[in-house]
């Protein structure tokens, strides 16, 4: 009796700490969000953008990061390649944002120089350069369309390993990349296809899409084969209470502490994330270094795949036993 309430009482423990661990990783990323190093182009004379740089110093220290540009068309392109977040023409009374790369920060932006312009008794005219599709209004489903890619990629290794526990290396890889590409191919066909809330890039879309799955498919499948069954719970507990706030959530990187955004861009949500906003939304732009996180955990994962297999202590004591048995 002792014993199982001793069982009951670590049970009762564990979920706790579980409890604790989404609470506090999910709050403490999301709960006060705040704007840090937003890249902003200036097309404008640098005593201008000099101006506007202490200014916004004054009321947010490093809430943004203004940079200087020749003419608009520099720096529209390095709206649409990702550079930055907005382009403010002072001198014009515009500022162009791109809603598709994030909500948070279009609508942040937009807020504050209007603000700013009002402060002064001028007017500041929006222009939404690459708005959010019909079908995604809020703006929040390509961080879900990537959490909805990383539980089936922890399934599938979780069923591969019961289902043929003997399988080879070589046949193991070959099932995993099959089941991701038609998990990735079927979740594309889904997001852009029947819902529209990514649409336009249905290639691409299944290649990021079926490359997260397989990077969360190796790793998951890694750890158990190294760790025992407790490493499907090691990657589940690293890419989803931990990776996805890290990740910034529906809020982005730029919003959430740095400490906690300078995990995030190391582990697979976030840079997943962007690669699917840049696939869909801004024609496959900065995509190098969302593939090199992904590939560089897809890497890990082959080869703690490729490590020998983990033995049960169980077997090795009865190892001993048959030896000694045998004498």
């Amino acid at each position: 009796m002792v014993k199982k309430m001793r069982k009951i009482i670590a049970l009762l423990a564990a979920v706790t700490v579980l409890g604790m661990l989404f609470a506090g990783s999910f709050l403490g990323a999301l709960h006060k969000p705040e704007p840090h190093g937003v890249p902003v182009a200036v097309v404008a004379p640098e005593p201008v953008t000099r101006h506007l740089r202490t200014a916004l110093d004054q009321r947010g220290p490093g809430a943004f990061e203004l940079s200087g540009y020749p003419s608009e068309q520099a720096a529209r392109q390095a709206l649409l390649d990702r550079d930055v977040e907005a382009v403010l023409l002072p001198q014009e009374g515009r500022l162009v944002v791109a809603s598709a790369g994030g909500r948070t920060a279009a609508t942040v932006v937009t807020q504050v120089f209007q603000s700013a312009a009002q402060a002064q008794g001028r007017s500041l005219a929006v222009e939404d350069a690459v708005p959010l599709p019909p079908g995604d209004p809020g703006g929040i489903s390509g961080l879900f369309y990537v959490l909805s890619l990383v539980i089936p990629g922890i399934a599938l290794a979780v069923l591969l390993s019961r289902l043929a526990p003997g399988l080879g290396l070589a046949a193991r890889l070959g099932v995993l990349a099959a089941g991701s590409l038609a998990a990735g191919t079927a979740n594309a066909w889904l997001a852009d296809v029947v819902l529209g809330a990514l649409p336009g890039a249905f290639g691409g879309l299944v290649a990021v899409s079926s490359g997260i799955t397989l990077t969360v498919a190796l790793v998951a499948a890694g750890l158990m084969k190294v760790v025992g069954p407790g490493g499907v719970g090691l990657a589940a507990l690293l890419f989803i209470p931990i990776g996805l706030p890290a990740g910034g959530g529906p809020l982005g990187a730029r919003f959430i502490p740095e400490w906690y955004a300078a995990i995030g861009q190391f582990l697979p949500i976030g840079p997943g994330a962007a690669a699917v906003t840049n696939v869909v939304h801004f024609d496959g732009a900065t995509l190098a270094r969302p593939l090199a996180v992904l590939g560089g955990w897809a890497l890990l994962g082959l080869v703690l795949l490729a490590l020998p297999a983990r033995r049960p202590v169980g077997r090795d004591v009865r190892e001993v036993r048959d030896a000694f048995a045998a004498r």
